[in-house]
């Protein structure tokens, strides 16, 4: 069938849902493809937390615009709070904006939930209403991890559809429900369930056997896999309450890990074990662990993150994004920091440096680029939130521009979880944010546009999948399909899990009796 334009394929059977008695007209594939590969909406944010040095603190914010940006499609606005945890409060339902379809996607509904009740409560502002909230989604995410739970216990990101359990995500998720089982009921044979299945596959060193495929790419390619991933089981365990030392286990993962200590050589496994440390109260070992990561800190502008690759030039895109594994390595180094039987002044001020990193990364929902970063980072935040929590303070929060715009705020102990927001009506423009009083304000500019794709981002894959959507009247009638491609253009080998999601134009729909079948074209990129 011939499209209009130009031949790629064939076209999907649609009807226009707008007028009646039309019938079956062919999609215009020609006019569809440019559409669907050259614009994308770009959901930035810009997030700052003020704390006052003296009663006043300031911070200007500049809101940019790529050159070729859709004429009228740029919108500001900003949102202030009194309270570091406020804006994840708001968002417990879509702190990562993604599509949620597997056993760790699930978990980023249920875990941070966990965090937030915990840190409600350690200060006193969980009220009905919220904990209301909080449990119905917790009891949600219950029973949706239920369906990626195999029959011996363990959990695995697909559940039955995988042969067999993944260690790491069900130290995750065991963790996850005994924390939980203050809030919710929790059945008890799930957590010693997954508790027997850990302890089946202890390896004789005392770390474990990385089982089912894992697809936590920070714990992937390197020779300390094992380590990382006996630290990571370590800290789920303590944190569960479990002490290292327990006959049930042929060997104390702490045992494991003490002699690794002085052989590692990856930042990312030397941040987890001085948590798994940390928890476990071995201050020597800890301090030993934080003071080679403060060798490999970035420090600038009064912040302080880790990455695990070499610094590189700053990025010439216009939109710049921060890895997630940069975000989550810096976590377990604030939640290392925080955890020390002996926490010191010098520790809160290194933690300070790194909670006003780690907010100016967070997402316009709270969250942050992806599942595992945003659970980490937001417990890291809680852990933080509540040692300094303060009931006194107040503040009077002024936002205004060169050219006439101003807005106030006011922040009191009983708005501290109050999400007050305004829209900028200056984009692009320059803008002060001024806070006079006593009480630390989290600022949040958010500024979504539609933007053509960089072209560095088309075609550019090493790999490139070829996928055929294909519309059917009936079993035995014709079958017509568009043909679309896609490229993973990351720095991996392969890329994680990706979600394709292929929609129709506005005003159509299939037309009655069609059915969509999906199925995958692989080849390399010489070959297209």
């Amino acid at each position: 069938m011939r499209c209009r334009g130009q031949t790629l394929g064939s076209c999907l059977h649609c009807q226009d849902v707008g007028k009646q008695d039309v019938g079956s007209i062919p999609f215009a594939c020609a006019s569809i493809v440019p559409l669907v590969r050259c614009i994308w909406l770009v959901f930035s944010s810009n997030s700052s937390l003020l704390w006052l040095s003296g009663n006043m603190a300031e911070n200007p914010v500049s809101l940019r615009l790529p050159a070729n940006v859709v004429k009228g499609s740029a919108r500001a606005s900003i949102s202030i709070l009194g309270d570091l945890m406020g804006m994840a409060l708001q968002n417990l339902d879509h702190l990562v904006q993604m599509p949620h379809g597997c056993g760790e996607q699930n978990m980023v509904l249920f875990a941070p939930i966990v965090y937030v009740l915990q840190y409600l409560e350690k200060t006193r502002q969980l009220t009905p209403e919220i904990r209301e909230r909080a449990v119905g989604l917790l009891h949600n995410g219950y029973q949706m991890q239920l369906l990626y739970r195999h029959r011996d216990g363990s959990y695995s990101v697909f559940g039955h559809q995988d042969g067999e359990g993944n260690t790491w995500l069900t130290a995750f998720v065991v963790k996850s429900f005994g924390q939980a089982r203050k809030y919710i009921y929790i059945d008890d044979k799930n957590v010693q369930d997954a508790l027997h299945w850990l302890e089946q596959n202890q390896l004789p060193t005392g770390c474990f056997a990385t089982k089912g495929r894992l697809f936590h790419s920070s714990m992937k390619g390197g020779a300390n896999d094992e380590i990382s991933l006996g630290a990571y089981v370590a800290a789920a365990l303590l944190e569960l309450g479990q002490p290292l030392k327990v006959s049930t286990l042929p060997s104390s993962p702490a045992l494991c890990l003490q002699q690794a200590v002085h052989n590692i050589t990856n930042i990312y496994t030397e941040a987890l074990l001085a948590y798994a440390f940390a928890l476990s109260g071995d201050y020597e070992t800890t301090q030993e662990l934080l003071y080679k990561l403060e060798e490999q800190a970035i420090k600038s502008g009064g912040q302080i993150h880790w990455t695990p690759k070499p610094s590189s030039p700053a990025s010439a895109d216009f939109w710049p994004r921060t890895q997630s594994v940069d975000i989550e390595l810096t976590a377990y180094v604030l939640l290392a920091y925080l955890s020390k039987p002996r926490v010191h002044a010098g520790d809160m001020t290194i933690a300070a440096s790194i909670v006003a990193w780690l907010t100016q990364q967070q997402n316009a929902y709270g969250g942050f680029a992806s599942t595992q970063d945003t659970v980490v980072a937001l417990q890291a935040l809680a852990k933080y939130a509540a040692r300094t929590f303060s009931t006194s303070g107040q503040a009077l929060v002024r936002v205004k521009s060169q050219r006439g715009f101003g807005k106030t705020f006011q922040i009191t102990r009983q708005k501290r979880l109050l999400l007050q927001q305004a829209a900028l009506t200056e984009v692009p423009g320059d803008f002060l944010v001024q806070v006079h009083g006593s009480s630390c304000v989290f600022a949040q500019v958010r500024y979504p546009v539609l933007a053509p794709v960089p072209a560095g981002l088309l075609g550019s894959g090493s790999r490139t999948q070829g996928m055929v959507v294909e519309g059917r009247r009936n079993q035995e009638g014709p079958s017509d399909s568009l043909i679309f491609f896609l490229s993973y253009v990351g720095s991996r080998v392969t890329s994680n899990m990706v979600i394709v999601e292929v929609s129709l134009l506005s005003g159509f729909i299939l037309a009655p009796g069609s059915r969509m079948l999906v199925r995958s074209l692989e080849s390399e990129k010489e070959e297209l």
